[in-house]
């Protein structure tokens, strides 16, 4: 409890090289560990982790797996971790180097708050501070997750809905996948995740996006919502997703929509089947380096 104490606001970072064979099987992994972003840059990883248990936690579970990949790829070199403390204030700005507004799409534009941008007539403008939690539309899995829904709202449901459609967004993060559903036309949002840090981010950002009226966020674990929503949204890790498939098809209404990211472009096939047995069909696969969001629709 001292230890706890004693490094409480004190944030330690793991730079990690990553060899090209295994950087995408890195990047998951530490997304995974830590349920916060990560910074990729050349070939080194960043993570953040809080001092003490936690760091220690993640740094050992880490070197395990860095064995594991090894035995499966000889030619890797030795495990190299740079480790650096950080205060808190540190941490919030280390992700403003890498942070700059991105073009997601036909006209979905991400961009930091700190940064300026002179929007052009029908761009649709969401505004963000990731601050710890996971989400700024610059990994692939959450702008093709983007491009997705863009498609989605703009092409497909005005078709089939008389009214705008209910999103439930897993794993929420920073919120921006649900905000950008709210932007596109949702009538209501529900974020869902299970790190304090990431709700408090989400709901400042939904606020700064003046969608706090249509969407909000919640540590209600999925399995205890009753409701059911026209759109499903889960850009996790294929591990996760295909674990809480059960859970997941329960939340999506009938002849509903269930866009999941955040997979590779080997586990698709396992994806895909592990939701065909609850009669959910592939309707679209977008790809971005070797990662890959996929949509499907229950008939």
């Amino acid at each position: 409890m001292q230890e706890e104490s004693a490094g409480e606001g004190k944030w330690i970072s793991l730079r990690i090289r990553s060899p090209a064979p295994v950087q995408e099987a890195l990047t998951n992994f530490l997304i995974e560990q830590t349920n916060r972003g990560v910074q990729v840059e050349g070939e080194w990883i960043t993570a953040f982790c809080h001092q003490g248990t936690e760091a220690r936690d993640c740094l050992n579970r880490l070197t395990r797996y860095y064995k594991a990949l090894q035995q499966l790829n000889p030619g890797l070199p030795e495990l190299d971790v740079i480790q650096d403390d950080l205060q808190e204030e540190e941490w919030a700005e280390s992700w403003k180097v890498f942070f700059k507004p991105l073009r997601i799409g036909r006209g979905v534009v991400v961009k930091p708050t700190w940064e300026p941008y002179q929007a052009i007539a029908g761009e649709v403008i969401v505004e963000i501070d990731p601050g710890r939690a996971f989400g700024t539309g610059k990994h692939p899995s959450t702008a093709l997750c983007i491009e997705i829904l863009e498609h989605l709202f703009n092409d497909i449901l005005p078709s089939i809905l008389d009214s705008a459609s209910s999103v439930l967004d897993v794993g929420t993060g920073s919120g921006i996948l649900g905000i950008v559903a709210a932007r596109l036309g949702a009538n209501r949002v529900l974020g869902l995740d299970i790190d304090p840090d990431a709700l408090g981010v989400a709901a400042r950002n939904l606020e700064r996006n003046k969608v706090g009226e249509i969407m909000w966020v919640s540590s209600t674990p999925i399995d205890k919502l009753e409701e059911t929503f026209e759109v499903v949204v889960a850009n996790l890790t294929a591990a996760v997703i295909t674990q809480m498939s059960a859970p997941l098809v329960n939340r999506v209404a009938d002849r509903g929509w269930l866009l999941l990211g955040g997979i590779l472009d080997e586990q698709v096939e396992g994806v895909v089947r592990s939701f065909q047995f609850h009669d959910f069909q592939l309707v679209q696969s977008r790809s971005t380096e070797e990662w890959r969001a996929i949509l499907l629709r229950r008939y």
